[in-house]
Order: structure tokens, then C-alpha cells, then sequence
């Protein structure tokens, strides 16, 4: 099967994002990568060619192949190239699954803040600085009662006696000056708080199983969503289990897919 010049950027690209692989590592792997012929296959480039190329000690270059071997990302062939030198073979399919973990996490984190309609930032932990005044939360304390309004200069349709640093804004006025302000209720963010919880228990739960966890994150649909949701706010821990369940009561078993 001929390798498109796709597949070797794709390498490329698996080999800059792999967590588990040292800078030298990686130097090494692109370098191979880079030696490979998409025509003939040939990839034999000499230990002490890749330690001059990299800057590094050819005993360093030896490890890293080693490395490289062990994480099925490379086939070495002794005396397989030119010149009795060792040959390497690029392990195409485990690059395309590394990719396809990668994206399996970048899908997930996409619907994890998809359906959210507010900041994901977790707010305030302390009070402001200095002790000062913050944002008024009770819903029920009317604003337009102390909200101050600063009055346009030489404006004498608005006039009216001062009263300390704030005025009152007429209830009308207030209502129509702020239309476009939405709230959201407490309920609301209740079930924000419950779906990112179990959400991020599922992540840190199938931490090490990347595969698991994209297969789980494309199951999951919105009913699903919903109900997870539901047994998160009704207890702790019960959204990521109901969504452990329903997964493994599906047709498709955990075991199916590589776990």
C-alpha cells in the first residue's frame, strides 16, 4: 500500500502531541519519519547519521529507537537497508489510532461547553478586594430602586434634585433600559453544575482508556444527557454511573471495544 503524503504530516503531527515520548524521542522519530521514501518504502539511515543530523550522542539515538520500538510506532529490521545498516518501517495504523484518540478528546471537550449558557469559570473564591460592595444577587430586591443613573449634561427633559450619589430611575424606564438583560435561575444552574460534574468524572474516570472514553463520549446522546443529569442532582456520583450502565447494557459491550 503506497503512503500518501497525508499519513506522513499525520505522523508528524501524533509524534508532537505524544505526551509519553521525550524531546529527544521525538527528535529521533521525525527524523525517521523524514528519512522515509513514500515510493520505495526505504527508510535506512545510519545511527551515526541521525546523531549527527540531531545534534546527539549515537548511544542516545539507540535508546530512542528502542523506544520508539517498544510504542509500536516504528518496525526496525536489522541489516534490512543499504550498506548492511538496520532498515525502519513507519507502524501507520497505531499513528491513525493515536490520531483518533485525539480527536475523540477534542470532540468531547466540544460538547462538554456546548450546551452550556453560561461562563464555565467556577467564580468568585474569595471576597472583592479591599472588602468592597460586589453584585447584588437576591432576585427579589427591585434594581430599578437602586440603581444610579448618571444624567446627561445639559439634558433638562431628565432633570431632578439630586439625592446623595444615586437617583431613581422610573420603573418603565428602568424596564426598558434593560430588555436585553436575561437571568437565569437557580434551578438552571443547578443542572449546569450537575451535568459538568459527572462529566468530568467520566473524563477523569476512563483517564487511561482513550479509545473507552471516545466511544462512550459518541454514545452518550441527549435523552442519555438529560437522565445523567437528573441522577446527578438527585445524589452524588449516581450521573456517572447511570452512564457507565447504559453503556454497558447497549448492544455494543465495553468489551467490544477495547477495553
Amino acid at each position: 500500500m503506497s503512503v500518501t503524503p497525508l499519513e506522513t504530516l499525520l505522523a508528524h503531527k501524533v509524534i508532537n502531541l505524544a505526551a509519553e515520548l521525550s524531546g529527544a524521542e521525538k527528535r529521533v522519530a521525525g527524523a525517521l519519519i523524514d528519512h522515509f521514501n513514500r515510493r520505495t518504502g526505504q527508510c535506512d539511515p545510519s545511527l551515526n547519521t541521525l546523531a549527527d543530523l540531531i545534534g546527539m550522542s549515537r548511544r542516545t539515538v539507540m535508546r530512542a529507537v528502542a523506544r520508539l520500538e517498544r510504542l509500536s510506532l516504528f518496525r526496525r529490521v536489522r541489516h534490512g537497508g543499504k550498506f548492511h545498516r538496520n532498515s525502519y518501517e513507519p507502524i501507520w495504523s497505531s499513528f491513525r489510532e493515536a490520531e483518533d484518540r485525539w480527536n475523540a478528546r477534542r470532540k468531547f471537550r466540544k460538547q462538554k461547553f456546548a450546551s452550556l449558557d453560561v461562563s464555565p469559570s467556577t467564580g468568585q473564591t474569595r471576597h472583592p478586594e479591599g472588602d468592597g460592595h460586589g453584585h447584588q444577587t437576591y432576585s427579589r430586591n427591585p434594581p430599578y430602586k437602586t440603581l444610579a443613573a448618571k444624567r446627561p449634561e445639559g439634558s433638562a427633559a431628565r432633570a431632578a434634585p439630586a439625592r446623595g450619589l444615586t437617583t431613581e430611575l422610573p420603573r418603565k424606564e428602568f424596564k426598558a433600559s434593560n430588555s436585553r438583560v436575561t437571568t437565569m435561575s437557580s434551578s438552571n444552574v443547578a443542572r449546569i453544575a450537575a451535568e459538568r460534574r459527572w462529566s468530568d468524572n467520566l473524563r477523569c474516570e476512563l483517564s487511561t482508556k482513550v479509545a473507552v472514553y471516545g466511544a462512550i463520549v459518541d454514545f452518550i446522546d441527549e435523552p442519555l444527557r438529560s437522565a445523567a443529569t437528573e441522577a446527578e442532582l438527585n445524589c452524588r456520583g449516581a450521573g456517572l454511573r447511570l452512564v457507565l450502565q447504559r453503556y454497558r447494557d447497549s448492544p455494543v459491550k465495553m468489551g467490544d471495544r477495547g477495553e
